[in-house]
């Protein structure tokens, strides 16, 4: 099943922005398919020339498609600048030096799902809304529909009424008390009620009672300023239900003084449910995604042969456990387990033993250690236990268990057993993770020299001891 579904509910409307929209599910797709099941990852330089060529296409389409919309000039310039960043931090990542093939692809995987959430659900979002505001009720219908009115009130009541109730909007005119002293056929119509003085109305009982407030405060804003205001409120019509209106309140003045309102709207409600299905659709995603993303965390912090921590998790755990220690005054040890002759295990016995070994070896060091230590696989054949609150004396009995525990093993498909050699070392005085591991790495070396199968503390500790 793959981490994102594409779903008809997030498109905007525009086909090739749609399509680009697409594609860009597509490679996120296959480069959480890659990472959930240990495949072989994309070059980086050609996920690196993907991710650009997706930029210089669609930023130049979307950019192009938002100066015809109703977006402000601030906000297409946040939008760009929204596109901007996306290159930089591709650009970012792709310029790091620090990070493996596997890191690299698991940071650029991090941000396509950051901006599939945040930009394309949401900002383009935003986009497509202001392209449907301009085709739904756009200015010239506006300014036609007030240039009507106001000649329409020069003529005789029938020819207004005429005119007005022929209009596609829904049209009222007030004075200056805001009651409303006209409403064409068109209100009546949606509200169900009898065509009667619109005086006699009580228009206020039919909008929302969550909506009223804001809708008298707009109409007493207009009134005050002068100025022109558009709103959405929810009107009770007469099924029962509500519907959806956006409205343009606008003042009718004589000679600079304002005499009442004129408005028109337009019912919005099959705009707005459409936007509620996107709004639950683009939850549910949301919530899938942080699902995902947590399980993907979790993959990438686990070595997939023997389940256990990774390289990487592996050294944040050891450099957390040190700055703890140091800070606390507390003791950690470090045991560095290396399988002997591996190379001889994989030529004699096949690979498939070789993997096989590396499993049961995992199993035993997990099973000699306390609920509190950790382990992890710090690359082929190497394994590192961290031991909090443990002296050396402590360590070198864990590292003893383990070795005993692996020698009496029985590995399937490896005649003559398996050992390893085990190198220890305790936390010194302002030492960081990395000078751990290369003083308990160091000693594990010369348990090999001293012939495999032993366990040997660093040089320096207080306790230097073989055991075989």
């Amino acid at each position: 099943m793959p981490l994102f579904q594409w779903n008809p509910l997030f498109e905007t409307g525009n086909q090739r922005i749609d399509d680009q929209h697409r594609k860009l599910f597509e490679l996120t797709n296959r480069l959480a398919h890659a990472v959930q099941n240990g495949e072989n990852l994309p070059t980086l330089a050609v996920l690196v020339a993907e991710l650009r060529d997706y930029a210089a296409t669609h930023f130049c389409d979307e950019e192009q498609l938002m100066r015809c919309s109703a977006l402000t000039h601030r906000e297409i310039e946040r939008h760009a600048c929204v596109h901007a960043s996306f290159i930089e931090k591709v650009d970012e990542v792709a310029a790091r030096t620090d990070l493996s093939d596997e890191e690299a692809t698991g940071a650029f995987l991090e941000l396509l799902i950051t901006w599939l959430v945040t930009h394309i659900l949401k900002l383009d979002r935003r986009v497509a809304r202001a392209l449907l505001d301009r085709v739904t009720t756009p200015p010239e219908s506006d300014v036609s529909a007030e240039q009507v009115l106001v000649a329409a009130l020069m003529e005789t009541e029938k020819r207004f009424r005429m005119l007005s109730d022929e209009a596609p909007s829904l049209i009222w005119i007030s004075g200056t008390s805001g009651r409303r002293d006209f409403a064409n056929r068109p209100w009546f119509d949606l509200i169900g009620a009898e065509i009667e003085p619109a005086s006699a109305i009580d228009w206020a009982g039919f909008i929302h009672p969550d909506d009223r407030r804001s809708y008298a405060a707009c109409i007493a804003e207009v009134l005050a300023s002068g100025h022109t205001a558009s709103l959405e409120f929810r009107v009770r019509t007469s099924s029962g239900g509500w519907a959806w209106v956006r409205e343009k309140i606008s003042p009718r003045t004589n000679r600079g003084r304002c005499i009442g309102l004129i408005a028109a709207a337009t019912d919005v409600t099959e705009i707005k449910q459409s936007e509620d299905l996107i709004a639950d659709a683009s939850g549910r995603l949301e919530r899938e995604v942080s699902e995902r993303t947590q399980q993907l965390q979790q993959l990438a912090l686990v070595d997939p042969l023997t389940g256990l921590a990774n390289r990487r998790a592996l050294l944040e755990r050891i450099d957390a456990d040190v700055a703890h220690a140091a800070g606390h005054g507390d003791a950690l040890s470090l045991l560095f387990v290396d399988v002997d002759r591996f190379k001889r295990i994989n030529d004699s016995f096949g690979h498939a033993a070789g993997d096989s070994a590396l499993v049961e070896v995992a199993a035993v060091i997990k099973g000699s250690l306390r609920g509190s230590d950790f382990v992890g696989r710090l690359g082929g054949e190497e394994f590192v236990a961290v031991l909090p609150s443990t002296g050396l004396a402590g360590a070198e009995h864990a590292a003893e268990t383990i070795r005993r525990k692996v020698a009496e093993h029985g590995f399937r498909g490896v005649d003559g057993g398996v050992t390893v050699s085990v190198g220890i070392a305790s936390l010194q005085h302002a030492e960081d993770g990395a000078a751990l591991l290369a003083r308990a790495d160091h000693a594990m070396l010369r348990a090999k020299r001293s012939g495999r199968n032993r366990c040997c503390a660093a040089e320096g500790e207080n306790l230097d001891r073989l055991s075989a």
